[in-house]
Formats: structure tokens, C-alpha cells, sequence
């Protein structure tokens, strides 16, 4: 049976005390002086028939407050004899909040941090209190999560915080809810109405009848009902009150979201610095303060903030004194081991979660497993139906199921994520319940579709398909999406396919990749992704191809890691292969990126120079949109050099070629070069001071540096629009672009814009009205 504890009285006599019903014979005495049937007396205090005579016959000894004003108005007693009244019921009060075999569990000593949370059920305790709209349902809070956060700990010390707002008691209910076979309504409304001292004999056995009577009960009574660890809605709804100012908590690892009128809260784990917190109370303030900070930030990460697992890696530093949290983290920086390592006694992470796990559907159980071979935090639909083999709709239930049970956690945009250590436990039963042979193909499905997705994706960007690879994304903006929300499951996969051999693919992704990159040069990956094509590449044994994947890691390190003075080796050696090989559209790439890197190094006449060996190159390859990234590198070298309208010009003849139809780029890359051919050219307007055509240029740049989706750009573009505006004395909008480009940048970058464009800011002053304090 659950178990079941109320800190009010049972309503059943009371053999310790010389009169058990004290305040019933007083009711029926002074019922009795006034002449009213219990018929008259309800009509007149509006307190029903049944609640009277349970009061009367001992059945019910501890009313709440209103319900004995109602009765003094009513019956229109004496000072004296309504105070006698009112004594008898507080008195009743008290012996039954003094049962201590009707206690709640205790809480937890050390209890930290949810102070939201507490506050969240303060306002809800407060809300109870009102005065009972009859037409309403009580306040009932729905408190859902995954295992270990702490569901219950929260719901006692709540009950124990505000057990003083309810007069009639604390009732708690272990509803079992992740037994094999948990307890029906009817056996629990049983165990309820027994508690409330209803004899068992007088009990009906229909759940219906149960449920109306155990209603009536609580309709006069002001208590806190916690229901812990519930199954489902069909097991909680016979428990909640009708009407009254009972107000009821549960708790259960399932969003129980079909319930009507309830609060809800979806319990997280821990901010970081409560988690921190509570290992320094269960270690000791003395231990605490011996260890640096920085381990009790890496323990605490360690345990994902997940109150259980930290509670089980504080103990087992108190029964190890002579450990350091150090050494404690040495050996949970193993993934593999490290929930074997999360054991304190009768105390392991891994148990509540196969609770949860052994709750699931073949379907399921299967997806749960299988998502732990997804290399990223998160993860779609598409995703995840093909880690676990099933089709789209067949995943959704599943995922749905596994959220619902909280070993996943959704994220936006109808996404999912693991938590670190659930992750660790689907890994742990993928690895014991699935051959290895049933592992590796199901990670070289999804090897396969995350590298095949990758190219379809990335192709929407390259000139030379300019409308995808076929069977992926149906729109550029589709894969620009997709591109960046799976990067770094893609990028996984990619690492994955170089580990084992897959090298044909790892360079298709990369090829796919290289104009979509220009536009989304802050992904810190990139410089990695062009290493491992390079790698692959080379291990295919073709020198061109080689040449090509070294000029992609030169420009990475250019405009991506920053770091112009490694650029040079890898673009020297695409230089000598593509010439070996005969190729002057790859030597004329290698002679930009060489010029790239010597222009961010500050080297303007290096530049130049590389601009003129690249431009002809291109020309005989016929590769014009090449000769356009050549035409920009020359003009901006100019630019650099203090030659603004030598730049200017060029970038003229730039602009004359983006509108030739025999010359032009493929409309992908040329969308992208106009925008910031303007961007440029009204940059240098801006030096030479002519404000006007420079603001002109910037407005122009902005909506195809908008359609690219090239944040940084965009930055830069209203950072300098900013600044001419304010020169040309628009001050207010000037004071917006420059907001706008601080948004953008403190996204996306550069770092250093934010701070030009703070002091531009600066310098406006505030808007008129604006008090500075």
C-alpha cells in the first residue's frame, strides 16, 4: 500500500485524550440551546449537513477557522461561549499536528538553492489562502522533471516552510508511480479516507463514491496534499480536492499535461553556483574552504548540477577523507566509468534513471539507446529517426515518450538534448543491450545521412550547382538552417567518416561547404573541418585535390582562427601542387589567400602583389568568379595602403564585371561580392570625408549583406553607416545603426567593432531628455 502520513489529526477518537470530541459536543450543545435542527443550522451558516454531523458525532474534530465563524455567526453565541468554541478547535488543532507517526518524511538537513522554486510555491501557497471562490478549483502545482533533480526534496521542504499556513495538516502520498504495478485510485482514495478518519467499514467500494466522499472531506478543511512520484493523470485525478482551500503539489517525472487548471513548474537542475553551494554543505564548510574553487566548479560540472549526483559524489568524499576533489575528478574524466564511479552506498545515479528506462516501449528503449551515437548536444526529428532505423513519425512518439519520462529534454524548435549523465546511461545500455555489429551500422546509417544532408545542403552555396545537391534541403534558407543548428552533429560525422577511412566523403562535404563558410566565417570549427579534407586529400593521392582543401585551411586561418602568419605554408604548398599539376585556377586561389593573409598581417604592397599574379590566372581559367574575390582583394590592398580612390576605381571595374552576362559570377557569389563591393567603396568614402556617398554606398550594401546572411558584414556595414550619419548631423539615427551593430557583433563579432561602436556612442552623447546620472 502507499504510504500515507498527515500531520492533522486522523478524525477518528483519540484514546490519549479524557475527551475525544470536545468541540463536536460543545457544537451539539449549543445547536441543541438554540433549537436548530442540523438541517437549520446548515442553511444558516452555509456549512453542509454531512460536514456538521461528522463535526458533532467526532468524525471530524478539527474544522477550519472560517467554518467555526460561520458556525458562531450562525447559531449568534456569546463572546464567551464563541471563544469556548474556538478554543475547543484549536485545541483539536494541536493535538493533531503533535502526532508524530502522521509526520511527512524529513526533509533534507543540508537542503540549497531553489529559491525560485520555494518562491514559486510561496505565491501558490498565498493564492490558497484566499478566501474559496466555490465555482473554482483549488490551487493544485504540477512539479515535473528528469530523475535526480530533486522533485521531492523540493515539495517536503516547501511543506515544511509553509506547513503553518495549514491549520488541518499535511497529508503525503507515495503514489509508487514507477512500480511495475502501482497503486489504483480506489486503493489510495482508501488509504486517504482512513487517514482523514473515515473507518474503513464506512468506506464505499466504489471509486466514484470514494472520490465524492474524500471530496466533501477536504471541501472543509485548508490542508497541503503532496502526492510524490505520480504514474500518470488517470492515477492523480480521483486524488484532487473538488473545492476548498486544500491545496495540492505533485510530483513526477512526466509533465502530467492532461490536467486542467494546474501550475506547473519543470524542475532544472542546478545554476551552477547552487550546485557549488550544496557540495559545500554536504562536504563541510572546513573541507570546502581547503579546496580550490575551480574543483568544486569541476565537480559540480562533472555531476551535470543534478542534486543526486552531487549528493552521491559529496559522500563519497566524506567517507574518503584522504581523497581530493581532484583526484575524484581524475576518475570521473572517464565517461565510461563515470557512472559506475556515482555510487555512495544505497545511493546510485544510474538507478532512477533504469526506472525511468524500464517504463519505455521496444520503440522507444531502442531510440533512447541509439541517440547516445549522435555526436552533438542536440538533435531534430530527422536526426534521430534515422540513429534509431524508424520513420519520421514512428521517432516523434518515441521522442515524445522519452521526454515525457524526462530521460530527454526538449530544446527549441522542436529539437531534443540529453543531459550529460543521461547521455552516459544511454551509452551504458546501448553498449550492453546491442551487438556491436547492430552498433556500428546503426552509426554508419547515421554517418552516412548526416555527410549526405551536408553536401545537399551546402551545394545551395556553390556556383557551380547554385540549387542544391538534390534530396536535402528544398531552399537556401532551409540550408543555411540546417547547416547550422546540425553543425556539429555534421561536423561529428565528418570526424567520424576521416577516422575510418571515409576519405571520398569527408572532402564531397568540405567542397560543399567552402562558399557557405564565407558567409558564416565565426564557427570556430572551420579551420578543422578544411585540416581534415586536406588529410583526406591527401590520403586519396590526388595532388589537385590537395591543393584545393590546402587553399581552404590558408583561408581558414585567415579569416576564421585569425592567425594570417600560418596562412602562408598551407597556401606555398597549394601554390607548388596545383602548379605541378598544371592548374592555374587553383594556383590563382592560392595566390588570393596568399594575398589575404599578407593584407590582414598589415602587408598592403604584399597584397597587391598577389592580387596581380592571381587576376591573370583566373582570367585564363575562365574562372570569373575567382577574378571578382581577385578585383576585391586588390582594391581593398589598395584601400589599406591610403590609396582610397586607386580602390575606388577598382572596385568600378568590380562592379562593371558583376554586371557583364559574359563575365559575371554565378549569382550565389555575386549577390554576396555586391554587398560587400559597397560596403568597401563606402568605407573609403567615408576616410576621403565624403559623407553623403558614403552613407548612399552603406545603404546599398546592407540588403544584399542581409540576404547572405553575413552577420559580420552586416555589423560593419551599419557601423560605418553610423558613423556617417552622425557626420552628416542624424544623430538619432545614427545612435541606431550604431545599436544595431553592437547587437550584431557582441552575436557574432568582430570583438573590437563593439568597442569602436561603444564610443561612437559615446561621443553622440544621450538622447535629448535623457538624464545622464
Amino acid at each position: 500500500m502507499p504510504q500515507v502520513t498527515d500531520s492533522a489529526p486522523a478524525d477518528r477518537p483519540d484514546p490519549a485524550t479524557t475527551e475525544p470530541n470536545r468541540f463536536g459536543l460543545l457544537l451539539r450543545r449549543h445547536r441543541g440551546d438554540a433549537g436548530l435542527t442540523i438541517e437549520e443550522l446548515a442553511a444558516a451558516s452555509r456549512v453542509s449537513v454531512r460536514a456538521i454531523s461528522d463535526m458533532e458525532r467526532g468524525r471530524s474534530r478539527v474544522p477550519q477557522r472560517r467554518t467555526v465563524e460561520a458556525l458562531v455567526r450562525a447559531l449568534g453565541l456569546p463572546a464567551s461561549a464563541a471563544t469556548a468554541l474556538r478554543e475547543s478547535a484549536r485545541e483539536g488543532r494541536r493535538v493533531a499536528r503533535s502526532t508524530p507517526a502522521l509526520a511527512p518524511p524529513r526533509t533534507v538537513a543540508d537542503f540549497t538553492g531553489r529559491h525560485g522554486e520555494l518562491s514559486w510555491l510561496g505565491d501558490l501557497v498565498a493564492r490558497s489562502a484566499e478566501p474559496p471562490d466555490w465555482q473554482a478549483a483549488p490551487v493544485v502545482a504540477v512539479v515535473s522533471g528528469p530523475p535526480g533533480l530533486g522533485k521531492t526534496a523540493l515539495m517536503l521542504q516547501a511543506a515544511a516552510r509553509y506547513a503553518e499556513s495549514f491549520p488541518d495538516g499535511v497529508l503525503f502520498v507515495d503514489l509508487r508511480g514507477l512500480d511495475a504495478d502501482p497503486p489504483r485510485p480506489e486503493d489510495l482514495l482508501l488509504r486517504l479516507l482512513t487517514a482523514l478518519g473515515v473507518e474503513e467499514s464506512r468506506v464505499p467500494g466504489d471509486e466514484h463514491a470514494r472520490s465524492a466522499q474524500y471530496r466533501a472531506l477536504l471541501r472543509e478543511r485548508r490542508s497541503l496534499l503532496l502526492l510524490d512520484n505520480a504514474v500518470d493523470e488517470a492515477q492523480v485525478r480521483p486524488l484532487l480536492p473538488g473545492a476548498g482551500s486544500t491545496m495540492t503539489v505533485i510530483t513526477s517525472r512526466r509533465g502530467l499535461v492532461g490536467l486542467e487548471a494546474v501550475d506547473r513548474l519543470t524542475l532544472p537542475a542546478l545554476a551552477r553556483g547552487e550546485a557549488v553551494a550544496l557540495l559545500q554543505q554536504i562536504i563541510g564548510p572546513g573541507r570546502a574552504a581547503a579546496e580550490p574553487e575551480a574543483m568544486l566548479l569541476g565537480l559540480a560540472q562533472a555531476c551535470g548540477d543534478l542534486p543526486l549526483a552531487l549528493r552521491i559524489a559529496g559522500n563519497r568524499l566524506l567517507s574518503r577523507p584522504d581523497w581530493s576533489i581532484e583526484y575524484l575528478l581524475r576518475r570521473l574524466a572517464d565517461q565510461d566509468d563515470r557512472l559506475d564511479l556515482l555510487v555512495a552506498g544505497d545511493l546510485q545515479i544510474a538507478a532512477p534513471f533504469m526506472l525511468s528506462y524500464r517504463q519505455l516501449s521496444a520503440a522507444a528503449a531502442r531510440t533512447f539507446r541509439r541517440l547516445a551515437l549522435i555526436p552533438g548536444p542536440d538533435f531534430g526529428l530527422e536526426l534521430a529517426a534515422q540513429a534509431a532505423g524508424l520513420g519520421v513519425r514512428e521517432a516523434e512518439a518515441a521522442l515524445e515518450e522519452l521526454a515525457e519520462l524526462g530521460l530527454l529534454q526538449p530544446a527549441s524548435d522542436g529539437r531534443y538534448r540529453f543531459h550529460d549523465l543521461m547521455r552516459l546511461f544511454a551509452r551504458a545500455r546501448l553498449a550492453a543491450e546491442e551487438t556491436t555489429d547492430a552498433r556500428r551500422h546503426a552509426e554508419a546509417r547515421m554517418v552516412t545521412w548526416l555527410l549526405d544532408t551536408a553536401v545537399a545542403a551546402g551545394r545551395w552555396f556553390e556556383p557551380e550547382y547554385a540549387g542544391g545537391g538534390g534530396g536535402g534541403p528544398a531552399s537556401a534558407e532551409e540550408a543555411s538552417r540546417w547547416i547550422e543548428r546540425e553543425s556539429l552533429n555534421w561536423f561529428g560525422a565528418l570526424r567520424a567518416a576521416s577516422a575510418t577511412g571515409r576519405h571520398a566523403e569527408v572532402t564531397a562535404v568540405a567542397d560543399a561547404m567552402h562558399w557557405f563558410s564565407d558567409r558564416w566565417t565565426h564557427w570556430e570549427h572551420w579551420l578543422e573541418v578544411y585540416r581534415l579534407s586536406a588529410a583526406s586529400a591527401k590520403a586519396l593521392g590526388d595532388p589537385r585535390g590537395q591543393a584545393v582543401h590546402l587553399n581552404y585551411v590558408s583561408w581558414a586561418y585567415t579569416a576564421c582562427a585569425m592567425r594570417p602568419d600560418l596562412a602562408e605554408v598551407p597556401a606555398r604548398e597549394a601554390l607548388r601542387l596545383a602548379t605541378a599539376a598544371g592548374d592555374p585556377r587553383q594556383q590563382a586561389w592560392a595566390w588570393t589567400y596568399l594575398g589575404s593573409a599578407a593584407r590582414r598581417r598589415g602587408e598592403a604592397s604584399q597584397a597587391q602583389a598577389a592580387a596581380g599574379r592571381a587576376l591573370p590566372l583566373f582570367e585564363a581559367a575562365g574562372d570569373w568568379d575567382g577574378y571578382a574575390q581577385g578585383l576585391s582583394l586588390l582594391a581593398g590592398s589598395l584601400a589599406q595602403g591610403g590609396r582610397h580612390r586607386e580602390a575606388i576605381e577598382q572596385y568600378q571595374r568590380l562592379e562593371t564585371l558583376l554586371a557583364d552576362p559574359g563575365r559575371a559570377p554565378s549569382p550565389v557569389v555575386g549577390d554576396l561580392t555586391a554587398g560587400h563591393l559597397h560596403l568597401n567603396v563606402g568605407l573609403s568614402l567615408l576616410t576621403l570625408r565624403r559623407w553623403a556617398a558614403a552613407a548612399s554606398s552603406f545603404r546599398v550594401a546592407l540588403p544584399p549583406l542581409q540576404r547572405s546572411g553575413v552577420r559580420q558584414s552586416e555589423a560593419r556595414c551599419r557601423y560605418g553607416l553610423g558613423s556617417t550619419l552622425a557626420r552628416l548631423g542624424r544623430v538619432d539615427e545614427a545612435r541606431a545603426e550604431l545599436r544595431r551593430a553592437v547587437r550584431i557583433a557582441r552575436q557574432v563579432g568582430p570583438a573590437d567593432l563593439v568597442d569602436q561602436a561603444l564610443g561612437r556612442l559615446a561621443e553622440l552623447g544621450p538622447p535629448a531628455g535623457r538624464r545622464v546620472s
